[in-house]
């Protein structure tokens, strides 16, 4: 069964590969984090993220499909934490917004995990770790594809 059964290579939307602390990417592949917020957002329609772990772990450890952004206020954006798990405090949250009134929440789909964490160059060639997120081209996306269907297997 395709990784994404209602669309063979576009799952609708960009696809971007997003840094996330190892925390919140460990909390995303058990399924305790269901809501990724963010204060800006790309400036494409997001349909999948490829969930990069940041330092130590430095590697993909996801690809999720976005069931819906949600542009709103912090307190709002608390009210969708709590209700499908955020995986952070509400300091913690205020904190992130740093005094910002609104925000972005990413509602996330069914988290396809690799059975391993995935070394990025195998993804993107001359990877360099993004600030917060970057694009990737289809080709990219389908390795990912790829690379997640057949750890699967293993």
């Amino acid at each position: 069964m395709p990784l994404f059964p209602n669309s063979s290579n576009d799952p609708g939307g960009s696809a971007i590969l997003l840094s996330v602390k190892p925390r919140f990417a460990d909390l995303i592949v058990s399924g305790e984090k269901r809501v990724e917020f963010r204060r800006t957002a790309p400036s494409i329609a997001v349909g999948t993220i490829v969930v990069y772990a940041s330092a130590p772990t430095s590697a993909i450890v996801a690809i999720v499909p976005v069931r819906q952004t949600v542009y709103a206020s912090v307190s709002k954006l608390w009210a969708i934490s709590r209700e499908l798990g955020g995986g952070l405090t509400r300091d913690e949250l205020r904190n992130y917004f740093n005094n910002r009134d609104n925000g972005y929440a990413f509602l996330l789909g069914e988290v396809h995990a690799y059975v391993s964490p995935i070394r990025p160059d195998l993804i993107v060639h001359d990877f360099r770790a993004p600030q917060s997120f970057r694009y990737l081209s289809p080709v990219e996306l389908r390795r990912a594809i790829n690379l997640v269907s057949q750890k699967k297997r293993a």
